[in-house]
C-alpha cells in the first residue's frame, strides 16, 4: 500500500501504460490494409510496346518538359500550360511526307480523348511559318488540333527532334514517359492503350 502513495510509482505506471499504447498504435498502423497506388504511366510496361508502338522508347529516368516558349494563335505558350493533362507532343512539317500521313490519326486521337485530361500538341517545326502550316491543316481537314509553331526550331532542337516526325508522351505532371521517332497510327489499339496509361 505504501507503494501506491509513492509518486514515483504512479509516474512509472503511467509511463508504462503510455509506452504500451504507443506500441499498440504502431503495430495497428502497420497491419492496416494499404490502399493500392494507382498505376503510373512512368512505370515501364514492355507489354505496351508492340505493333504500332514497337519503336516507342521509355525515358529513363523520366525527364521534365523544357520550359521553352513556342507559338500559338493566342500568343506564346509552354508545356507548363498543359499541366494536369497527359500530353502528346508531335513535331511535324509541311515538307515531311510521313508527318502528313500521321496527322489524321493524331487528329482522331484528339477527338477521341477530348480536352479535359489529354491534349495533342502538334508543333509545326517549319521554317516556312504559321500561315503555310495553317493552310496545310485546313486543306487536309485537320480540325481537332490547334496550330502550334516553332518556326526557328528552338523547341524542336531542345527536345532532340532532329528527325521528323517525333512524338513525345508526357504525364500530367510534365514528366516525359517516352517517345517514338517516325510516323505511327495513333488510332491503333496499341497507341490508344499507351495513351490511356498516361491519362490522369
Amino acid at each position: 500500500m505504501e507503494a501506491l502513495k509513492n509518486p514515483r510509482f504512479w509516474l512509472l505506471a503511467w509511463g508504462g501504460i503510455g509506452a504500451a499504447g504507443l506500441v499498440y498504435l504502431i503495430i495497428a498502423a502497420s497491419v492496416q490494409p494499404q490502399e493500392a497506388a494507382p498505376p503510373s504511366a512512368l512505370k515501364q510496361n514492355p507489354a505496351l510496346l508492340v505493333g504500332e508502338m514497337a519503336d516507342f522508347e521509355y525515358a529513363f529516368p523520366p525527364r521534365g518538359a523544357p520550359d521553352i516558349a513556342f507559338d500559338h494563335a493566342d500568343g506564346e505558350t509552354t508545356l507548363k500550360d498543359f499541366r494536369g493533362k497527359a500530353v502528346l507532343v508531335n513535331f511535324w512539317s509541311t515538307l515531311c511526307l510521313p508527318c502528313i500521313e500521321e496527322l489524321p490519326s493524331l487528329n482522331a486521337l484528339q477527338e477521341k480523348f477530348g480536352e479535359k485530361r489529354f491534349a495533342v500538341v502538334a508543333i509545326a517545326a517549319d521554317p516556312s511559318g504559321p500561315d503555310k502550316a495553317r493552310a496545310f491543316l485546313a486543306r487536309h481537314h485537320i480540325d481537332a488540333l490547334d496550330l502550334y509553331t516553332d518556326q526557328r526550331l528552338i523547341m524542336a532542337s531542345a527536345m532532340g527532334a532532329n528527325v521528323l516526325p517525333v512524338s513525345i508522351l508526357y504525364d500530367a505532371e510534365g514528366r516525359e514517359i517516352g517517345r517514338i521517332i517516325g510516323k505511327a497510327d495513333w488510332m491503333s489499339q496499341e497507341a490508344v492503350k499507351l495513351v490511356e496509361s498516361a491519362l490522369p
